[in-house]
């Protein structure tokens, strides 16, 4: 009788087991495929230029080290991301230190200041930056009326104006890991030392820097990956002599249609890229870049009395470097709300001059459409194809699995402007550039990873013992999905679609290669306008771009919160 009933459950899970890799595969194909088509190979079809056309030559890489403005935008390139991110970590620590020993209300409205920008478009706060800095602007009005200066100081088109656009985009990336290890300290370490007698400061030096490297270096090498591949910010707030190595590539190919020495650039740049990509999957391994940090302490804590001088350091830094965060987003909307055809803080008539502007005229409005439209097609197949590939990831082989997700996380390594110059490449023989269909494809490359690390994520907590439960009573494993495992991931799938709408209502890189006049987003429009002369009515269009991310956010955490507490 108990060999029998062994037979039997052996007869029920049999199925189960032998399933699995296959529907594993099934799931993932879509994914796969269209990164395989749309991704891995148009960026090395682009690669393969630089190594000559027809025969082999590394011509170009000499070019690179022979010619010293190209060896010199490389050391630009490696400087300002290595200054850039050293900010980045000096201006995060006070703010995460504080967020971790702060009450509860107090630390989610730190996360606010931190979030609110970093949802934003980087190109709407490259815009307010520059409103904010330049001669004329925000800071040298005040600077000069209060008496600090007598002249304007030149803040931005200049390395100033790239350390700090730059800083405010890629801080954030610090300041998440760095609090996450704040919180996962051991608090009763912290207690022996300070019942020991130690001061603050050795706390500080030989307790919590050492505990809390993790976090620094894994913020660390993502904010300087992201910096060697950044365009925007350098292109519209820096000068000739911060010309980084993605203008460089732009330029060869925009001015000079050198797709060969372009490609070389972006040879160098990407192995760049990877190697840090590398170290960093050696050393916090991928589950740290998809899942974040480790468990979080439920405890507070402070160094010392919080009204020492290490105490109010801590929290008196903070609020310059939170207005620093929140500042340029906050601002878009008085200066919006001016009538005066220069822009000017506060602003001396109030009134919807510059929305009306906006939402009368046919381009602006064109642009905005557009972008809806992408967005909201890029939303349908990059939801689709990700949480399918989520689901499925967790059902192959070991040895596949983490192959698998570094293939789907890599259209988030690979710098934009060489994913956007390989798809161009790819798709002007089949007539999809500067159409929906083109555009897309290159969101949904872009959008994809995000919905596969948000629904991959709240799979992690899934109780698998359902899946045991539904097989053993009966049910095939696509009912068991339909009916058990969807419904119970569905704020994981609600949170990576709004991820993907951000991602493709914001994006700018794709659509400058991928767009013309007739198609353009409305991005794209912005940095036409930025690039040439700022009309006030962009500040309007920044205005939208702004509440429409704000909406998209909030009516997702309501979502979500209904679904936890339904």
């Amino acid at each position: 009788m108990m060999a029998s009933s062994r037979e039997l459950k052996l007869v029920r899970f049999w199925p189960l087991s032998m399933g699995k890799n296959r529907n594993g595969w099934l799931l993932i194909l879509p994914l796969l495929l269209f990164l395989v088509v749309f991704f891995l190979y148009p960026v090395c079809g682009l690669l393969m230029n630089a190594f000559g056309d027809g025969h082999f030559t590394l011509s170009h890489f000499a070019r690179i080290f022979r010619v010293s403005v190209y060896r010199d935008v490389m050391l630009n390139t490696l400087s300002i991301s290595l200054m850039v991110t050293v900010l980045c970590v000096v201006l995060s620590y006070p703010i995460a230190y504080t967020m971790a020993t702060v009450s509860g209300r107090t630390r989610k409205l730190l996360f606010i200041v931190i979030l609110l920008p970093f949802w934003t478009s980087s190109l709407v706060r490259t815009t307010a930056w520059i409103i904010l800095l330049q001669r004329n602007g925000v800071l040298n009005t005040l600077l000069t009326e209060t008496g600090f200066i007598s002249h304007p100081i030149d803040f931005v088109y200049n390395l100033s104006g790239v350390l700090i656009g730059m800083t405010h985009v890629l801080m954030p990336f610090v300041v998440l890991p760095l609090y996450a290890s704040f919180r996962s300290l051991d608090t009763s370490v912290i207690r022996a030392a300070q019942g020991l007698g130690a001061s603050p400061l050795t706390i500080f030096r030989k307790i919590i820097l050492p505990l809390t490297s993790s976090g620094v270096l894994a913020g660390g090498l993502i904010v300087f990956m992201n910096s060697v591949g950044y365009y925007i910010t350098p292109a519209l707030m820096g000068g000739v002599k911060q010309t980084m190595i993605a203008q460089l590539i732009v330029d060869n190919i925009t001015q000079e249609l050198n797709w060969g020495f372009a490609a070389a650039l972006s040879v160098m740049l990407l192995a760049i890229v990877i190697s840090l990509f590398v170290l960093f999957q050696r050393c916090f391994g991928l589950e740290r870049l998809m899942t974040g940090s480790g468990s979080k302490s439920q405890e507070s804590f402070h160094i010392g009395d919080k009204r020492s001088f290490g105490g109010k350091l801590a929290l008196w830094s903070t609020i310059p470097i939170g207005i620093f965060l929140i500042a340029p987003v906050v601002i878009v909307f008085p200066m919006s709300m001016g009538s005066s055809p220069f822009l000017t803080f506060p602003p001396t008539h109030l009134g919807f001059h510059w929305y009306q502007n906006f939402f009368e005229a046919s381009k602006w409005m064109k642009a905005l459409f557009e972008s809806i439209k992408v967005a909201l097609v890029t939303v349908v197949f990059a939801t689709l194809i990700g949480t399918l590939a989520a689901v499925g990831i967790f059902r192959v082989q070991r040895g596949a699995r983490k192959f698998l997700e570094t293939l789907f996380i890599l259209p988030m390594v690979v710098p934009i402007i060489i994913l956007s110059i390989g798809l161009y490449y790819f798709l002007v023989p089949y007539g999809l550039v500067s159409t929906i269909w083109g555009l897309v494809i290159g969101h949904t490359i872009l959008a994809s990873p995000y919905v596969f690390i948000t629904v991959r994520a709240s799979l992690v907590s899934f109780d698998r013992n359902l899946e045991y439960a539904a097989r053993g009573l009966g049910a095939s494993w696509w009912t068991f999905s339909r009916r058990v495992l969807l419904p119970s991931i569905v704020p994981g799938i609600i949170g990576g679609a709004v991820f993907a709408f951000i991602t493709s209502f914001d994006d700018l890189v794709v659509a400058l290669f991928m767009t013309n006049v007739r198609s353009r987003t409305l991005p794209k429009l912005m940095y036409e306008g930025v690039a040439h002369e700022i009309d006030p009515t962009i500040i309007a269009a920044s205005g939208v771009i702004i509440l429409v991310t704000i909406v998209v956010l909030v009516v997702n955490m309501l979502i979500s919160g209904r679904n936890r507490h339904g």
